[in-house]
């Protein structure tokens, strides 16, 4: 990952700009870049917390997935359109399609449209695209970034939400085998990119993604499937199952605690 301090704009030779549009963006960019240091310096702070969390709640996210496991009998149609969906991609992986050139572009593309959206989104103008030198994203941004920019072509399903954009005009049911197809597809692309390595995934560390990445996933993975099922109230259940597992022990364990009092021969006033 290549990314550009806040007084230079050195390697902008690969950018097709003139030296008055280069001195330009770097004059437009100093205004921004006190809160956009101040954004990165918030969210590094949050790295590992977010990774510990991550970590913390994986329970969490599986107690919910059970729980949207035994949906799938109240909206057959969907689960079964979802699950259809994930066999076609299966089907199509195992085709030369898989391997080309085009399967790899797609991925980069895909990795880069994420990139630029959360750079600008943090106030880091993008400058241009450079060469894949080093496996990583071609993204060139102003400023250092954040983890948040790097990881996050890594846990956000940006293919995933533009098939479904494009499969609004469908009905429910199609819907859902989009949805199912193009979650495979996100699953799938991070593992292969885990498994040739990225700049960005070595700037995080190996620590980190194996706490965050695979957890993240899980959790996006069943938003997806849960929207596929019911729509936004399908994720909304699905949410509230994955904070409500914490209070479910607590009344578990406060009502074993009650019948263990009951039990005594003796009452306590």
């Amino acid at each position: 990952m290549r990314s550009f301090p806040t007084k230079s704009l050195t390697g902008l030779s690969q950018i097709p700009r003139s030296t008055c549009d280069q001195r330009s963006l770097k004059s437009d960019y100093t205004s921004d870049a006190m809160i956009s240091k101040q954004i990165d310096r918030l969210v590094e702070r949050t790295k590992w917390p977010a990774a510990g969390m991550a970590v913390a709640t994986l329970p969490f996210t599986l107690y919910a997935w059970g729980n949207l496991l035994n949906q799938c009998t109240t909206y057959p149609v969907y689960a079964t359109m979802f699950g259809i969906g994930i066999f076609l991609f299966v089907l199509l992986a195992r085709t030369t399609i898989a391997q080309s050139a085009f399967a790899r572009r797609f991925i980069e593309l895909e990795r880069d449209l994420t990139q630029s959206v959360l750079a600008l989104a943090m106030l880091h103008p993008v400058v241009g695209y450079g060469k894949n030198e080093n496996k990583g994203s071609r993204v060139r941004w102003l400023g250092r970034g954040n983890w948040v920019m790097l990881a996050a072509p890594y846990f956000v399903p940006t293919a995933t939400i533009v098939l479904w954009l494009g499969s609004l005009i469908l009905f429910q049911s199609l819907r859902s085998l989009v949805l199912g197809f193009g979650v495979s597809y996100h699953m799938v692309a991070v593992l292969i990119q885990c498994q040739n390595g990225t700049s960005e995934l070595r700037r995080l560390g190996r620590k980190f993604c194996w706490m965050f990445l695979p957890a993240m996933n899980l959790l996006v993975a069943g938003c997806v499937a849960a929207f596929a099922l019911n729509g936004f109230t399908g994720v909304g259940d699905f949410l509230i199952d994955w904070i409500s597992l914490p209070s479910l022990i607590v009344d578990w364990l406060f009502g074993k605690r009650v019948e263990r009092l009951a039990e005594l021969p003796f009452q306590i006033v």
